[in-house]
């Protein structure tokens, strides 16, 4: 199974299911008139990221063998978008960033104007002399910057206040990171400028900084609705919804879940299935984080080593056709991922 990073417009993945996942996130009430986003695919102290961002930033590599198992591998080969963004604009008057919308990290992050080394110069940079609403801000702490280390990277930058919107309709003041160092790896590659973390407040660098209580508190929400989802597919059809969720994008009836901790969107599954068939690897004990911000699937080495032996999917896809339906158990539904 190969994959493949590309542009979509709006944000990135969680799963995939039958055809398609619409992940919702619920922050207030029902459903009114929802805005949505097409989709793009594919210094003073140090903290550090609360997140995979090793998730997020990597390269997945697909290996092929040699010979007639290569021929096998490329006539059953699926190629699935991996990461998915879109625009966002800054200041006044605006300047346009492709950010990937991220449940999986709790900051805004955008390259600054002043930052010439090689992880920022593909991407668009925030100039705050540029923007007649922009400030110099601090958190509670009275920190006016701080550094990142992510799992495969570092940024650093000033913290600044200005005017974000997210089309035409969702407009608030929102505090933010302007980079002024990015690491060549892995900033160098990724396709998009920035980071929209959506995560709660205790991933984000203070009070003020969490873009989520902002689209509570400070947004305009159609409707007061707190609501946001994403809906990914393999197509050019992939957007994000703020102020709800676009019933005809549903596969399904939505299963709602509790929120365990409130850090990532952290849910408890009861177990994994094969075939809707229940295998005790969970015990009711598993908890998962939805992470917008990577396509891949993560778990402690024991639990991954031992669902990978359950499932023996061999390297030149053989017994691809054999392969199980590989669910997540939530009560009495499965979510089911095809092979």
């Amino acid at each position: 199974i190969a994959q493949d990073r590309g542009p979509l417009e709006g944000i990135p993945s969680a799963m995939k299911l039958t055809q398609s996942i619409l992940v919702l996130v619920a922050l207030g009430v029902s459903l009114s008139d929802a805005v949505k986003w097409n989709l793009r695919r594919s210094r003073q102290g140090t903290k550090i990221a609360m997140r995979h961002e090793s998730l997020l930033f990597a390269h997945t590599k697909a290996k092929m063998r040699a010979g007639a198992s290569a021929k096998l591998v490329e006539s059953t080969r699926i190629v699935h978008k991996t990461a998915y963004w879109g625009q966002m604009s800054l200041g006044t008057p605006p300047q346009p960033f492709k950010v990937i919308f991220d449940t999986g990290s709790g900051n805004l992050i955008i390259p600054a104007a002043d930052c010439t080394v090689p992880g920022c110069a593909p991407h668009k940079k925030y100039n705050s002399k540029a923007s007649t609403s922009s400030s110099f801000v601090t958190n509670e702490k009275g920190e006016g910057s701080s550094e990142i280390t992510f799992g495969t990277g570092q940024v650093s930058g000033d913290f600044y206040k200005d005017k974000l919107c997210i089309g035409d309709q969702l407009c608030f003041d929102a505090n933010f990171i302007a980079a002024d160092k990015m690491t060549t790896e892995p900033f160098q590659e990724i396709p998009f400028d920035g980071i929209m973390g959506l995560g709660f407040k205790d991933l984000s660098m203070g009070d003020g900084f969490n873009i989520v209580d902002d689209l509570q508190t400070r947004a305009n929400v159609p409707g007061g609705n707190g609501q946001f989802s994403f809906y990914v597919s393999d197509g050019e059809d992939s957007e994000v919804t703020f102020g709800g969720y676009r019933a005809e994008r549903l596969a399904s009836d939505i299963v709602w879940a509790p929120v365990k901790v409130e850090s990532w969107w952290q849910v408890a599954i009861d177990d994994i299935t094969f075939n809707n068939m229940p295998k005790n690897l969970c015990n009711g004990q598993c908890q998962v984080a939805v992470d917008t911000g990577t396509s891949m699937l993560a778990g402690p080495s024991e639990l991954v080593d031992k669902l990978s032996a359950m499932v023996n999917a061999k390297e030149d896809c053989s017994n691809f056709n054999e392969l199980p339906n590989l669910g997540f158990q939530i009560g009495n539904t499965v979510l089911n991922l095809r092979p």
